[in-house]
């Protein structure tokens, strides 16, 4: 099966809607999940999504005082390292930014052997090179949710988000507490100005972007039905 999850606040569910509509309209998919702060998806979607309230399990794991709960992005940005936590019965999972678009197929994706890691995504040439190693961009990941799980990991990462403020919150402790076991891939998949060049994208990220949503594309995929 081939799972993706995209996980985000109100202000966002618009977006939200528009990237996973593009990702159904050019990927073979299985199942969609919305993890969101209401009990239902205010827009039409997918028969193929699934929506979860998280808003308040979050907090299970993450304390309400603690060092990025109140961060510059969205606390719902935190949920990106428990998704073993919130998707209890899926063992991989593609997970994406809702400031995506999907303009080609990326089905094969979920064919990358990741066995031996917890995440596969796209290096971020100058952090790496200013970490001294791979720094990838947290936009658009492969997870390895049985990995995470039995390994632990996933808790190593709520702990230190409880305790250190991160710039970029969930990216960095992915980066801090995992670096050794992630899997670089092309940056076709996540294709953005922190990931370097590509003339051939498959998924176009427009994080750091303003006015990002008139952008034509995005507009192509907000104007699309979706797909039955």
């Amino acid at each position: 099966m081939k799972y993706a999850v995209y996980f985000g606040s109100r202000e966002i569910y618009w977006d939200m809607a528009t990237s996973a509509k593009s990702l159904l309209i050019n990927s073979d998919v299985d199942k969609i999940f919305f993890l969101i702060e209401d009990d239902e998806f205010p827009y039409e979607i997918s028969p193929s999504i699934e929506v979860r309230n998280i808003s308040k399990d979050i907090w299970k794991w993450y304390a309400q005082n603690g060092a990025n709960a109140r961060n510059n992005w969205t606390y719902m940005g935190l949920a990106r390292t428990a998704l073993a936590k919130f998707l209890p019965d899926i063992d991989k999972v593609l997970s994406i930014d809702c400031d995506t678009v999907v303009d080609k197929d990326i089905s094969d994706i979920w064919n990358i052997d990741i066995d031996d890691y917890y995440y596969a995504a796209v290096r971020e040439p100058t952090l790496s090179n200013r970490c001294g190693g791979l720094y990838i961009n947290a936009g658009v990941m492969m997870c390895n949710l049985k990995k995470l799980r039995e390994d632990g990991k996933e808790d190593e990462m709520i702990r230190l988000l409880n305790e250190k403020m991160l710039f970029f919150v969930c990216q960095d402790a992915i980066n801090a507490m995992c670096k050794d076991k992630i899997l670089e891939i092309p940056n076709s998949y996540n294709k953005c100005d922190y990931t370097g060049v590509c003339y051939d994208p498959r998924v176009i990220h427009f994080a750091g972007k303003r006015r990002w949503q008139e952008n034509e594309v995005v507009v192509k995929y907000r104007n699309m039905d979706w797909p039955r």
